[in-house]
């Protein structure tokens, strides 16, 4: 992951010339020459195995467990037990899975496919950045045995915290929406697309090491798929002291009849005991019939499918261009419509014509999901013929509303999808040839899912229309409330402006009268001015006359 993630494995693995811890511990070169010859198909063989026999899911694997799960001699299974067990008595199952997987010779991309499987609690095919780190920090823990270096779990998942965002734009949306620390433990945006970018950070250095060249030429090579079968059928074929040896063949039924018939000669009736035979010859070959018809329903359930989606408005010259981001988008648009996981749907070319698209769909069976490949494909080519669909309103719109499925294992013999429990009917450039049976099932059922979708658009419109009167009732009874508050606002002002107005009529009568008694005390002042002036000019003549002539 970046440089911190680079540093991490130089920390790990400092360097692995002679004389290097690498070399002097010598369990790194041992493990890669036990299972170096270990490809994808053998390192999951060996992960079902393990299923197999950890039915309990205990997450630990004994000495005995180990020698089931690892076809190797007993020296090399001692090795990998003094160098992985937990106080000489159990291994942790996932470390050992990881190192199995981990010392392969798997590509990078397969080897993270076997991790996330791991480690995916939620078994969705996607994990939270808290799981790529853990088991990125097993990983590294895996290498530090073979070194002695110590690796902390802390220092993964800081190193991955801060540099996630650089690398992938997605995360640094969903960090910038939730939170670091919530989109760190609880957002699941890291599928098999994701884990490749990643690694492409630091496949220069994986590259250099020796688990990413090629494998030693000592290699141990690896035990047929079906070895813990053929010994199981050895085991049980040995014989035991004073009994006879079974037969490693299955009796025929008329083998089983004449057996039957020569047990029932001894007895009286001896018509009654060969229709005993016979009737119980019958049951066992219709059990057996009905064992093998669930076996081929069973394998027909994990089975992918094959589609070819034409793409009939789109231009192979403009999508060819940039190929890679046409695929990404494919992949995850069909993946959110049948609501699965990206993985199971795998590109295996483009090609021109307009733009055909010939993939596989697994099917998930995962998250109880239990619909097969061929439901899966039904399901998406309802998706494209619905105008409404997550399907035809999403990133792919502009591709899915010219597009046509068609299923089949060659684009020659490719069916409609609603066509394939018949098969009859056959497609290709020039020519077209159905049968009036088939082509009436295809029209029921196209007429059938046409009468769904006019009954959900139905029921639609009613649930509309109730909503429309709520809210129509819910509108006239704001409305109500509204001009409730407007007459009470306007009743409000009115008794405000009565009361400013009575106010006013006070404050006027004060200053009248305050104006009066201003003018009752100017005159009072006047009249006294006066009498005054007048007592003077009284006493002026007064002294006059005392004056002698």
């Amino acid at each position: 992951m970046g440089a911190g993630f680079v540093r991490s494995i130089q920390s790990a693995v400092p360097s692995v010339a002679p004389g290097s811890a690498w070399a002097q511990r010598d369990i790194g070169p041992t493990l890669r020459r036990f299972f170096g010859a270990f490809y994808n198909g053998d390192v999951w063989a060996v992960y079902r195995r393990y299923r197999n026999i950890d039915v309990e899911n205990c997450g630990w694997i004994s000495y005995e467990e180990l020698q089931e799960i690892l076809f190797l001699p007993e020296f090399n299974l001692l090795f990998i037990f003094d160098a992985f067990s937990q106080q000489n008595a159990l291994i942790d199952s996932r470390e050992l899975l990881v190192m199995v997987c981990l010392f392969s010779s798997s590509k990078l991309s397969e080897k993270c496919g076997l991790f996330m499987t791991l480690f995916d609690n939620s078994h969705s095919g996607t994990c939270t950045a808290a799981e790529v780190a853990n088991f990125a920090t097993l990983a590294l823990q895996v290498l530090g045995r073979c070194t002695g270096a110590p690796v902390r779990a802390k220092d993964i998942a800081a190193a991955m915290q801060e540099e996630l965002s650089d690398v992938l734009p997605l995360y640094r949306d969903a960090v910038n929406r939730l939170g670091s620390e919530a989109t760190f433990k609880e957002e699941r945006i890291f599928g098999q697309d994701e884990v490749d970018e990643i690694c492409s950070t630091f496949r220069l250095l994986y590259d250099e090491l020796p688990i990413g060249q090629d494998p030693p030429p000592n290699c141990v090579a690896p035990p047929a798929p079906d070895w813990d079968q053929a010994a199981v059928e050895t085991k049980d074929s040995r014989p035991a002291t004073g009994t006879v040896r079974q037969l490693n063949r299955g009796l025929t039924e008329a083998e089983l009849t004449h057996m039957a018939l020569l047990g029932g000669m001894q007895s009286d009736d001896e018509d009654e005991d060969r229709e005993k035979a016979v009737e119980i010859l019958k049951e066992k070959s219709l059990i057996r019939k009905k064992e093998i018809e669930e076996k081929e329903a069973a394998k027909a359930a994990v089975e992918p499918a094959r589609g070819w989606m034409i793409i009939h408005g789109a231009d192979f010259v403009a999508i060819s261009k940039d190929i890679a981001r046409f695929r990404h988008l494919f992949a995850k648009c069909v993946a959110q419509a049948l609501e699965v996981p990206s993985g199971v749907i795998t590109i295996v070319d483009i090609t021109p014509g307009s733009v055909v698209v010939e993939f596989l769909v697994h099917p998930s069976m995962r998250g109880g999901d239990r619909r097969t490949a061929t439901q899966l494909l039904i399901a998406l080519a309802e998706h494209l013929i619905n105008g409404k669909s997550v399907l035809r309103r999403g990133h792919f719109s502009v591709y899915a509303a010219s597009a046509e499925l068609l299923v089949g294992e060659t684009r020659r013999t490719a069916v409609h999808p609603l066509a394939i429990s018949d098969g009859v009917i056959c497609c290709d450039q020039a020519v077209q040839c159905c049968s009036p049976q088939a082509v009436l099932e295809e029209v029921l059922a196209r007429l059938k899912t046409e009468q769904k979708r006019a009954e959900d658009a139905e029921e639609r419109c009613k649930e509309a229309i109730l909503e429309l009167k709520r809210r129509d009732e819910s509108v006239q009874s704001l409305t109500k409330l509204v001009n409730l508050a407007r007459q009470q606002e306007q009743e409000k002002k009115e008794e405000e402006r009565d009361a400013e107005m009575r106010e006013f009529g006070q404050q006027l009568q004060q200053l009248e009268e305050m104006a009066r008694q201003r003018t009752f005390e100017a005159n009072e002042d006047q009249h006294d001015k006066d009498l005054t002036e007048f007592k003077e000019e009284l006493d002026q003549i007064e002294e006059q006359q005392r004056r002698p002539n």
